[in-house]
């Protein structure tokens, strides 16, 4: 074979694979009327179990859409949508002043927070005001509960979390802060992990967080954590998820929200990953 006929031969085989690649990238266009594009969302740890399972759903349902979901707090998050780095704000506090401005709310279900301690722990039952002194650092030692002498050690989450800001509104009720002595982590999983792995330590995570064989769920006044119990106004210690975009949504972030909103995702998917639907609140 002369070198002009390999050159001309060799054109002919890169011309026939760039026709090919061609061809492959345009089955990959989506049909017309289908839902395409990237979605993004960031905030709370607490409603991450839930925006992950929105997001695996939606993405198995639209395969031409990708949804992109990240914690950091719920602070976090109400600053990113009012600055429009992303399309939705996961938060377990409401919008408020400045922040709140141009911000639409959509309440997605019922976020519940369980008080855990170590395992080690031999108090099961706390009083609302023993909790509150207990994570404002006045209680320190579990004897003064009924418990063995025992160093108590608070977990708790950063000033950006909407966790901390839940748990400040309803145990402290607002007066005064979490413990400066308190080991603070930035997520509920290490919130969790924490106090797993720290002997007298008491911390409070989201529910989905719990897990009943590494820690213990502690009741307040009487009242053991439960849906029942939360529904009929008997476990205070909970927060709405948000889901709030800059604006009324429009395209693909109110296609999926009306996904998060719908039947289908509330009735089989939010109390499976241990949230309530908005519709059972009973108050």
């Amino acid at each position: 074979m002369t070198t002009a006929t390999k050159r001309i031969a060799g054109f002919v085989l890169a011309l026939a694979v760039a026709l090919n690649l061609t061809g492959c990238g345009g089955s990959d266009q989506p049909p017309p009327g289908a839902l395409s594009g990237t979605i993004t969302a960031s905030g709370s740890t607490a409603l991450l179990p839930l925006a992950m399972s929105a997001k695996d759903v939606f993405e198995a349902k639209h395969e031409y859409v990708t949804v992109n979901v990240s914690g950091g707090g719920s602070f976090n998050g109400l600053t990113q949508v009012a600055q429009g780095a992303v399309q939705i704000g996961n938060s377990d506090v409401e919008a408020s002043g400045d922040q709140a401005a141009g911000l639409v709310d959509h309440k997605v279900a019922v976020a519940p927070f369980v008080i855990v301690a170590h395992r080690d722990v031999s108090v099961t039952d706390v009083t609302m005001d023993q909790l509150a002194r207990i994570f404002k650092g006045e209680i320190t030692n579990w004897k003064e509960v009924g418990g063995q002498d025992q160093k108590i050690t608070v977990v708790s989450r950063q000033q950006s979390s909407g966790s901390r800001a839940t748990v400040v509104a309803t145990v402290l009720k607002g007066q005064g802060d979490i413990t400066k002595t308190a080991i603070v982590q930035d997520s509920n999983g290490k919130v969790r992990d924490g106090v797993v792995g720290t002997p007298g330590a008491i911390g409070y995570i989201d529910a989905p967080y719990f897990d009943a064989a590494r820690m213990k769920g502690l009741k307040v006044d009487g009242v053991a954590y439960s849906v029942d119990a939360v529904t009929s106004g008997k476990w205070p210690i909970y927060a709405y998820g948000h889901m709030y975009t800059k604006g009324e949504p429009t395209g693909l972030a109110k296609s999926f929200l009306d996904f998060v909103l719908g039947e289908e995702f509330q009735n089989n998917v939010v109390e499976q990953k241990g949230f309530i639907p908005v519709s059972k609140m009973k108050k």
